[in-house]
C-alpha cells in the first residue's frame, strides 16, 4: 500500500476546456503534497458519467495512485528510477491502469450492472483509440476522420472526441500502450496461474509487478516470473 494519501480535486478552469476527463499527479517526495485525482467538470452534460468509476480505479486506487506512488517510495531505488521511470515508456504505467480497471470488477468493486457497463464502455472506447492512433500516425487519417470515428463507434461525445483526438495527434503511440501493456500484464498473471495452480499468490503477483518500480515491458516478462514464489498449498 501506498504511504502518500490520495486526494480527489476538479480541474483546473484555466484547462479544463482541453484536459481529458480524469488524470492523476503524483505525491511531492517530502510528503507535502499528496496524490491527486483531477475530474474534469467541464461541461457536465458531455460527460459519460457511467465511467466515473471505472476511470477512478485507473487513475487513482488501486491504478496510477498505486503505481506511481509505490514507485516514489522505494528507498532502494536511484531517484532517477523513482521519480522518472516513467521514461522507460507509458505501457508499463498505463498497462497497470487498464489492468486495475478489470481487476476492480474481479473484487466487486462496481455498484451496479450501469458502472460496470462503464467499464465495458472504456474497453470499447481503448479498442478504438487503437485504430484511431495508428490512423493517424501511419494511415495519414486527418483529425476529423478520427472524430467522426470516435463518436461513431465508441460512443464519445464531440467535446470527448475532440479532446482525445487532439491528444492523440501530439503523442504518438501513447493510445497503443494501455493495451500493449493491460495484455503484458494479464498474460503473466495467466501464464503463472497456469504455473502454480492452487498455489498461485495474487497479492505476490501484484507486489511484484509494483514492487520494482516502472519497467520495460520486456524486462517484466523476462523477470517477473522469477519474482513471484508460489504460496502455500
Amino acid at each position: 500500500m501506498p504511504k502518500a494519501p490520495c486526494e480527489v480535486r476538479p480541474v483546473e478552469t484555466y484547462m479544463e476546456a482541453e484536459a481529458p476527463p480524469a488524470f492523476y499527479n503524483p505525491p511531492a517526495p517530502d510528503g507535502s503534497r499528496p496524490g491527486l485525482y483531477f475530474i474534469n467538470t467541464y461541461e457536465p452534460g458531455s460527460r459519460r458519467i457511467h465511467r466515473l468509476a471505472t476511470t477512478t480505479y485507473h487513475e487513482a486506487t488501486p491504478g496510477h495512485h498505486f503505481q506511481i506512488a509505490i514507485e516514489s517510495e522505494l528507498d532502494g531505488l536511484p531517484d532517477l528510477r523513482r521519480f522518472g521511470g516513467r521514461m522507460v515508456g507509458a505501457s508499463y504505467a498505463e498497462g497497470w491502469g487498464l489492468y486495475s480497471e478489470r481487476l476492480a470488477d474481479e473484487l466487486g468493486l462496481f455498484e451496479d450492472a450501469r458502472e460496470r457497463l462503464g467499464m465495458l464502455d472504456a474497453q470499447a472506447w481503448r479498442a478504438a483509440r487503437l485504430v484511431v492512433d495508428t490512423g493517424i500516425h501511419a494511415l495519414r487519417w486527418d483529425r476529423r476522420r478520427s472524430v467522426e470515428f470516435l463518436r461513431r463507434v465508441a460512443g464519445l461525445s464531440q467535446l470527448e472526441a475532440e479532446t482525445e483526438t487532439d491528444r492523440y495527434i501530439t503523442w504518438p503511440g501513447q493510445a497503443l500502450s494501455y493495451m500493449t501493456g493491460q495484455r503484458v500484464i494479464q498474460s503473466l498473471r495467466t501464464d503463472l496461474e497456469a504455473r502454480d495452480g492452487v498455489r498461485f499468490d495474487l497479492k505476490a503477483f501484484h507486489d511484484a509487478v509494483l514492487g520494482h518500480g516502472s519497467l520495460p515491458l520486456a524486462t517484466l516478462q523476462r523477470e517477473l516470473p522469477g519474482w513471484v514464489a508460489p504460496g502455500a498449498a
